[in-house]
């Protein structure tokens, strides 16, 4: 319960700005929209049309869904921003189940995934799979505390913050359909997203502060809107694809607590290039900084939660658990590779 006091006089001087800083939508790409025009079979014919695996394919699915999302959250750069449209909106939700099925089921390369008997064993494994995989030791993280150039790394901040700037409503979302001490630790984790009811202390208000140091609040949405590279959004699009689908809501889960697990040491390579470049300002760096001592205890209240979840989660949910953790790997190595691979030809040695 918060103070009617704490609301009336709760007003940082960054709260001014719309959040989160992203362009006016205008109009739908071409190609986007002579997809909608699409039926079913047609749409599926479109995409298979590109080779499975490739990064055209990627690109495709992920520009679309990115769109889509946009629209799904409803802020400035949506379609449907503060208007109906039953025609338009029909398309979008039939365009993303197709699109998200072929992200989900054919494009990511997701590791094999073992199979547990009960949620305890599951929970046991998921402890030590979240403390060793690939995407936790990626060399963009290496590149980034050693290597990078601070225009590199002024890019990377514009990357982070689109990546984190409404994690605060995907996890509102997660919310829904869980029940016990699943639901309990992931509205630990939203209560301390939105400051503990404190706006300067919202985490999306410390990207505020970012934004505000590097002076970016004009620049940061044509950046999005012309230069974005496609792959910095597979992350964000993946668990997307499955935090708003009913069917796949234990494997958002699993795909949380594993990305939840991994900013700690991602933070702490990111906080390395920053201070060998002099970016270490305060105001730029409380984002990582504060984020690399509370994450760690929030992966430890989502494992618990799901060892501990009463009633018991059945086998199907138990496996949905652990493919998520597999997903958010999935997710992390296709995008982290794309983007060392990017920064290496952009900002050469």
């Amino acid at each position: 319960m918060l103070k009617l006091s704490s609301i009336t006089s709760d007003s940082p001087a960054l709260q001014a700005y719309q959040w989160p800083p992203v362009p006016a939508f205008t109009a739908l790409q071409p190609d986007l929209r002579a997809f909608l025009e699409l039926d079913l079979l047609g749409q599926t014919a479109c995409i298979n049309h590109v080779e499975r695996r490739s990064s055209e394919r990627g690109e495709l699915l992920n520009n679309y869904l990115g769109t889509i999302y946009s629209y799904h959250y409803g802020y400035a750069d949506s379609p449907c921003f503060l208007r109906n449209d039953i025609e338009l909106e029909s398309r979008l939700a039939r365009a993303k189940l197709v699109l998200e099925e072929d992200l989900v089921n054919h494009w990511l390369p997701v590791t094999p995934i073992p199979q547990f008997d009960d949620q305890q064993a599951a929970a046991n494994y998921l402890r030590e799979y979240v403390d060793a995989n690939a995407a936790l030791h990626h060399p963009l993280f290496d590149y980034l505390r050693d290597e990078a150039e601070p225009a590199a790394l002024m890019e990377f901040l514009r990357l982070e913050t689109c990546r984190n700037e409404i994690v605060d409503d995907e996890i509102a979302l997660l919310l829904c359909g869980l029940q016990g001490n699943m639901k309990k630790a992931i509205a630990s984790n939203l209560w301390d997203e939105c400051g503990n009811g404190s706006l300067e202390k919202f985490h999306t208000y410390w990207l505020r502060r970012l934004v505000e140091q590097l002076q970016d609040w004009e620049q940061l949405p044509q950046y999005r809107a012309s230069s974005k590279p496609w792959f910095s959004s597979i992350i964000s699009n993946t668990f997307n694809a499955l935090v708003t689908r009913p069917a796949y809501k234990c494997r958002a889960y699993g795909m949380f607590l594993t990305t939840e697990a991994r900013v700690a040491p991602h933070f702490s390579a990111i906080m390395g290039g920053l201070r060998r470049t002099g970016l270490d300002h305060r105001d730029i760096a409380v984002y990582f900084d504060t984020h690399m001592r509370i994450d760690p205890h929030h992966t430890d209240e989502l494992l618990t939660a799901f060892s501990h979840q009463e009633p018991a989660l059945n086998p199907v949910q138990v496996a949905e658990v652990v493919r998520g953790a597999h997903f958010a790997v999935a997710a992390g190595m296709a995008q982290y590779g794309r983007v060392l691979a990017y920064f290496q030809d952009k900002y050469p040695a």
